[in-house]
């Protein structure tokens, strides 16, 4: 492994650059990945970009700040993240390493969509219209709280169950796919790369919108992109808030197929909602988090600190990965969400154990006395539809969260041996 010298010469990769308050924001983004550095780093990066050795590098910098810095020492912080290499060392990895838990299937561009029409989109002639909508449902609601549809919606009571799920489930991937439309546009709306894939959360199957390019917009372009797609659903929710209400109050006369459809569509806007706020998981609130706390790699960081905790405790303090790059009131905020994502994990599990994994056992239950005549609270229609979805959307789930934990532990295994050794040269 090659360490870093007082004249050695590194290959800085191409880069892009923003400010963004006292830090300057340094983006990688064929491997997209971004990493905040004090303003002053930007001089010392551009000086080894220019090809200068690490001591000539410490000495323009020390004539211009007039301190000195330990330039070894953040290029050291810059190897780990990929943004430079030392002659002989290997090009960094095409795909970062705080992305290893969201490998997706297959991903559809949304750069087709011009930025000046997402601009008018995402503009305030839009966004306004859509609060007044928003505000209008939250006081119903309060006028009349039974307006708020409980699971039971989800029977379909009255009505033809198979057909009405298939319906309701293609009307949950109509909102999501205008959730995940409205992060393109806004990304768009400030000339940013969007990707739409397949991946998931823990067991939950979901489809992700890649804006990573957003981290070198402005903190405003990132607040946008990263809630418009809970507007949205907030916004579609609300009317049917609205639609809800005229039925109730028998201001319009619908069949009742239209009133259970109503219901079951504003239960998964509302969950969709619910479930943004477990930023224990990479959430729309999680990057809205990450985004105030000004911690980019908030979730990485974090599991590498907790790693390193279990390391200490079972008496491997030499496999431990170095922290010290991160800025001490960093590494606080690091501690504090270091519990929430302990707690929201432990209770992903137990939401595991004590909500899917019964109701997929339910379903095996109905199709084990279907199949011996026995009576059953479904039909054979009502079965297949549910037995379809249930293998779809938690079976995939679940498929590609052990695939993705296995393949990230591998991953992790060999970064965590090149920054070891790294380390341990550094260290001789």
């Amino acid at each position: 492994m090659a360490v870093n010298t007082a004249e050695s010469v590194v290959t800085v990769r191409p880069f892009v650059s923003t400010v963004d308050g006292s830090d300057v924001i340094i983006g990688d983004t064929d491997r997209k990945v971004y990493l905040a550095i004090p303003a002053e780093g930007l001089d010392i990066l551009n000086a080894l970009a220019e090809g200068r050795t690490i001591a000539e590098t410490a000495r323009i910098y020390e004539r211009k700040h007039g301190e000195p810095v330990d330039v070894e020492d953040f290029v050291a912080v810059l190897a780990d993240e990929g943004f430079v290499t030392r002659g002989g060392e290997p090009e960094a990895a095409t795909e970062p390493a705080h992305q290893h838990a969201h490998r997706t299937v297959k991903r559809w561009s949304f750069d087709w969509i011009p930025p000046a029409t997402a601009r008018r989109l995402t503009g305030p002639a839009v966004i306004l219209p859509g609060l007044a909508v928003i505000l209008t449902a939250v006081a119903l609601v309060i006028t009349d709280p039974g307006l708020i549809p409980g699971p039971r919606v989800l029977l379909f009571e009255g009505g033809n169950f198979a057909i009405l799920t298939v319906v309701s489930v293609t009307l949950a991937m109509i909102g999501l796919s205008l959730h995940e439309l409205a992060h393109a546009l806004a990304a768009r709306s400030v000339g940013v790369s969007a990707t739409l894939g397949i991946s998931n959360l823990m067991y939950v199957l979901v489809a992700q919108t890649d804006i990573s390019g957003i981290w070198m917009a402005s903190k405003r372009a990132r607040y946008k992109a990263f809630l418009a797609g809970f507007f949205v659903d907030a916004f579609f929710g609300s009317l049917l808030v609205a639609f809800l209400f005229a039925t109730r109050r028998n201001l319009i006369d619908v069949p009742n197929w239209a009133s259970l459809l109503a219901s079951a569509a504003l239960l998964t806007f509302l969950v969709r909602i619910g479930f943004q706020f477990f930023f224990y998981l990479r959430t729309d609130v999680y990057y809205v988090i990450a985004t105030a706390l000004n911690c980019r790699n908030l979730m990485s960081d974090t599991e590498r600190f907790l790693s390193n905790g279990i390391k200490r405790l079972t008496f491997r303090r030499h496999k431990v990965i170095s922290q010290a790059g991160i800025p001490r009131r960093e590494m606080r905020k690091i501690r504090a969400y270091a519990a929430v994502w302990v707690f929201g994990r432990v209770f992903g599990l137990v939401a595991l154990i004590f909500t899917i994994l019964p109701m997929l056992w339910v379903y095996l239950e109905q199709f084990v006395l279907l199949a011996l005549g026995e009576p059953t609270r479904f039909s054979s229609a009502d079965f297949a539809t549910v037995a379809v979805l249930a293998a779809l959307l938690n079976g995939g789930g679940l498929a590609m969260w052990g695939r993705n934990l296995w393949r990230g532990w591998r991953r992790r295994r060999v970064e965590d041996a090149r920054t070891l050794a790294r380390q341990a040269a550094a260290a001789g």
